[in-house]
C-alpha cells in the first residue's frame, strides 16, 4: 500500500517538530526561572549604610550636683554671751559693710565696763602711792611690785570689758544679704553661738558639690565646667574648679569641690540646685561608633554588624563612655573596619547586604 510510507514520513516529521517545540519551551522556561531566581536573590539583599571605625579625641565629663552659694558665706555670732535685745534685720535683707545687725542687752555689759574703769583708777592711785612710799623706803619692793601687778590686772579687765561692749553687737563684715536668722529676741545666747547666716555679695558665686574618690582623682584645679540650674532653664553657665577637697566627709565619704561661676546672673540666690558637667584637662583617644549602630546593648556589651564580602557578620563588642550620639569602643573592633550603621536592626548573621552609602568618620 503506497500510502503507508507517506503516512509514516508525515508522523515522523510531526514528531520532530513537537520535540523541537518542547525543547524550546523547556529552554525558555529554564531561562525565565534563572532570571527570576537572580531577581529574587538580588531582592533579598538589605540596603545598608556603613561607617569606618576611627579614633577620636575626647574628654569624659564628671557629673556632679551641688548648691549655689556665694564664695563668702558665714555664720555670724556674738563674741560674748548675754540676752539678745534686738534684731535689726530680716531674712533676705540687703545690708552694707559695718551695719549693725543684732545687739545684746547692754546694761550689764556697760556696768561691767564702768566697774572695770573704776578698778583701773583705784589701781593707778595705789600704784602711785606705793611708788612714793617705796622711794622713801617706807615699804618694801614686794609691796611696790604687788601694786604694779594689780594695776596691770585692772588694765586688762578694762580691755576685756571694752571688747565685750564692742562685740555685743553683730555687724555686717561686708556688703551682702541676710540668708537666715537663727535666734530670736530675748533669747539667752552664749559666746560663739551662730546667730545669723550671712552671704557676702562682694564676692563671686560658687557651686559646692560633693564628689566620690573615683571622680575627684580625674580632676585638677582650673578644669572647666558647664553648670545648669532649674531656675534658669536652657542656660549653661561657664565655670572652673577653684578648690578640690583633700579630706573626705566622715559620713558620706565624699570630697567637697568648689566651682567658680564665671558669668553670674542678677537673679542668683543661695541654695539654687545646680548640676555640673566637669571636663578633665586630660584628653583621651579611643575608637568610636554612632550609638544607633549598636544592637542588643546591655551594660557595657553590645552587638554590631560588619560588612564582609557582601554579607552581614555579627560581632560582640565591649563599649565605654557615651559621647553624645557616639560611644567609645573598648574591645572587638579595629580601626578602618566597616560597621553597618543604618539598617543594622533588619539584619541577621549572614544576611546579604547592599551598601548604598558609606559614611566617612569625621
Amino acid at each position: 500500500m503506497p500510502w503507508v510510507p507517506m503516512a509514516l514520513k508525515t508522523i515522523s516529521r510531526n514528531m520532530r517538530q513537537i520535540a523541537i517545540y518542547v525543547v524550546s519551551l523547556l529552554i525558555l522556561v529554564s531561562g525565565c526561572s534563572q532570571a527570576d531566581q537572580k531577581e529574587i536573590s538580588e531582592s533579598k539583599a538589605v540596603k545598608v549604610r556603613t561607617q569606618q571605625v576611627a579614633y577620636k579625641d575626647y574628654k569624659v565629663a564628671v557629673r556632679a550636683t551641688g548648691l549655689l552659694s556665694t564664695a563668702t558665706e558665714m555664720k555670724l555670732s556674738f563674741k560674748t554671751g548675754g540676752i539678745i535685745s534686738q534684731l535689726d534685720v530680716r531674712e533676705g535683707t540687703s545690708v552694707k559693710r559695718g551695719q549693725v545687725l543684732a545687739e545684746l542687752d547692754l546694761s550689764e555689759v556697760r556696768a561691767q565696763v564702768n566697774q572695770a574703769h573704776i578698778g583701773l583708777e583705784k589701781a593707778r592711785r595705789d600704784l602711785a602711792r606705793a611708788e612714793n612710799l617705796y622711794r622713801d623706803s617706807v615699804v618694801t619692793l614686794e609691796v611696790y611690785q604687788n601694786a604694779e601687778s594689780a594695776w596691770e590686772v585692772a588694765r586688762s579687765q578694762v580691755q576685756i570689758a571694752d571688747f565685750n561692749l564692742e562685740h555685743s553687737r553683730i555687724k555686717a563684715p561686708a556688703d551682702g544679704k541676710i540668708q537666715k536668722i537663727l535666734v530670736e529676741t530675748s533669747e539667752v545666747i552664749g559666746p560663739g553661738y551662730p546667730a545669723i547666716l550671712f552671704a557676702s555679695t562682694e564676692n563671686d558665686w560658687v557651686v559646692r558639690a560633693a564628689l566620690t574618690d573615683k571622680d575627684i582623682v580625674k580632676l585638677a584645679m582650673g578644669d572647666s565646667a558647664r553648670v545648669s540650674m532649674d531656675a534658669f532653664p536652657g542656660i549653661l553657665f561657664k565655670a572652673e574648679i577653684i578648690e578640690l577637697g583633700t579630706i573626705a566627709d566622715p559620713v558620706t565619704a565624699t570630697y567637697e569641690t568648689e566651682l567658680l561661676i564665671l558669668q553670674s546672673m542678677p537673679g542668683f540666690r543661695t541654695g539654687f540646685i545646680s548640676r555640673a558637667d566637669i571636663y578633665p584637662s586630660e584628653i583621651k583617644r579611643s575608637l568610636v561608633l554612632p550609638m544607633h549602630a549598636l544592637i542588643d546593648a546591655t551594660d557595657n556589651r553590645a552587638s554590631i554588624f560588619v560588612s564582609s564580602e557582601g554579607k552581614a557578620e555579627k560581632r560582640r563588642i565591649r563599649t565605654g563612655a557615651i559621647l553624645g550620639e557616639e560611644v567609645v569602643i573598648l574591645e572587638g573592633l579595629s580601626e578602618g573596619e566597616e560597621v553597618i550603621t543604618d539598617g543594622a536592626k533588619y539584619l541577621r548573621e549572614g544576611s546579604e547586604v547592599e551598601i548604598i552609602h558609606a559614611i566617612d568618620p569625621e
